[in-house]
């Protein structure tokens, strides 16, 4: 039927037009027939009306018509039977568009392969995924999420109608209203009978716009009890130690103000020496497990750093005035305020502060620098010391890690103090590093969230 209509609509202005045209020439003949003429004149018209109907048909619609086949029929492959066409528009047309699609197919190829990889990958993770879209229904979910939590069989809901747990289904509302060009929010511990559990969430942006966001469960109930463990074990342990190393130092002192002999006096200076180094290594590893377990309160304020730097002057005081060395404040006109837990930024300031001083020598000088950059504020503290190489400036934050084993032993460090630095600053969402002094020396910069 389709023929005939484009046959139709092709020899409709031949059939039209042409018997007006015989009809004026014929009236110009001196001796004519007009019936004779008009009839053969008439059918030679359609003749050529059918013909040129014919030649659009094979030349231009089957070729189109062809390609709409293999188009409707995208990804799979379908052989062109039809040719192409001698139009040269029309070959191009098709030929363009045979092209295209088959290097979209290649694409749909390459990209289905990487999503069966993909769905592979996350099947086989030991944590539970789960993905979703912009609406918040689940277009993932891994064999691995435990039924406890996210019901089986889940793509394609809400979210709200298949998690199970109340702080986890809170945790994804939550981290849902968050704007996605902020950092991702902390991980979340929650447990369930018998289990200890951290979820973390994500966003997968495009554009400047949140696509799809992943939450994945892991569960870390080893790593849990093994923490209490450890935690319970060096608070007995401190305790324990605490009774007799008070006893030595008592000891320790009593002699030393009685005695007269250099040598004695040399020997018991030695002991208090390292009765002291045992104390700041005991109240480390307790102050940096309580952090690591988060059982150490975390009450941001908003700090006056004018007066909050004087209290702290006044804390670094001994152990600067030991060495003859001096504390120099610089606090830029744009940053009078840090929003900060107190406690803790004492932690990390006196580590940073002691650590300097140790290696700064006699006489010389510690600087803590505080200005802004960007929306974050950004701490400094620089020493006069030898400085940090290179190929150690990752590893100081390491418990234990000295780059200087001998001059560290000589100075009394704990081997603890920068990993309390780095434990505090993820706390509250910043960074640490260590570069080089403005002179010499190292300058550990610390940036916080302003």
């Amino acid at each position: 039927m389709n023929i005939v209509v484009r046959l139709l609509s092709v020899s409709l202005p031949f059939l039209i037009l042409l018997p007006f045209g015989i009809g004026l020439w014929l009236k110009n003949q001196p001796d004519r027939n007009d019936f004779h003429y008009f009839f053969y004149g008439y059918l030679s018209a359609l003749a050529l009306s059918f013909y040129f109907a014919m030649r659009a048909t094979r030349d231009i619609v089957r070729p189109l018509r062809s390609l709409l086949g293999r188009i409707r029929t995208f990804p799979r492959e379908v052989q062109n039977s039809d040719g192409t066409s001698p139009v040269p528009e029309i070959a191009q047309v098709v030929r363009s568009t045979d092209d295209f699609m088959e290097r979209l197919r290649t694409q749909v190829t390459d990209l289905t392969v990487e999503k069966d990889l993909l769905g592979s990958m996350l099947n086989g993770l030991h944590e539970g995924v789960i993905c979703l879209d912009r609406e918040g229904t689940i277009v993932f979910q891994n064999q691995t999420m435990q039924t406890d939590i996210v019901e089986p069989a889940a793509v394609g809901k809400p979210y709200f109608k298949v998690v199970k747990s109340s702080e986890l289904l809170e945790y994804i509302r939550e981290s849902l209203k968050r704007d996605p060009l902020q950092p991702n929010p902390e991980p979340f511990e929650f447990s369930r009978p018998g289990a200890h559990l951290t979820a973390t969430f994500s966003s997968v942006v495009f554009q400047g716009m949140p696509q799809l966001f992943l939450v994945i469960v892991h569960d870390d109930t080893q790593e849990f009890n093994t923490r209490r463990l450890r935690e319970d074990f060096l608070q007995n342990a401190s305790h324990e130690l605490k009774t007799p190393i008070t006893s030595i130092r008592g000891y320790a002192e009593t002699l030393l103000y009685r005695t007269e002999d250099p040598q004695k006096a040399g020997f018991l200076s030695a002991v208090l020496r390292n009765v002291e180094r045992m104390e700041r290594l005991i109240e480390d590893m307790l102050t940096i497990s309580k952090i690591e377990s988060r059982s150490f309160p975390f009450q941001p304020e908003k700090l006056n750093l004018h007066e909050y730097m004087h209290r702290i002057a006044d804390l670094v005081n001994g152990f600067l005035r030991r060495k003859e060395q001096t504390l120099n404040v610089k606090i830029a006109p744009d940053v009078q305020y840090l929003v900060a837990d107190p406690l803790l930024l004492e932690h990390l300031l006196i580590n940073l502060l002691d650590n300097a001083s140790r290696y700064s020598p006699e006489g010389g000088a510690v600087t803590v620098q505080f200005y802004s950059e960007g929306k974050r504020i950004r701490i400094d503290v620089i020493d006069e010391g030898p400085g940090v190489p290179r190929e150690f400036r990752e590893k100081v934050f390491e418990r234990f890690f000295r780059a200087d084993r001998n001059r560290s032993r000589a100075e009394g460090g704990s081997g603890l103090g920068l990993s309390i630095v780095r434990q505090i600053t993820r706390i509250h969402g910043g960074t640490v590093s260590v570069l080089e002094g403005p002179d010499s020396g190292a300058r550990f910069s610390v940036s916080l969230p302003g």
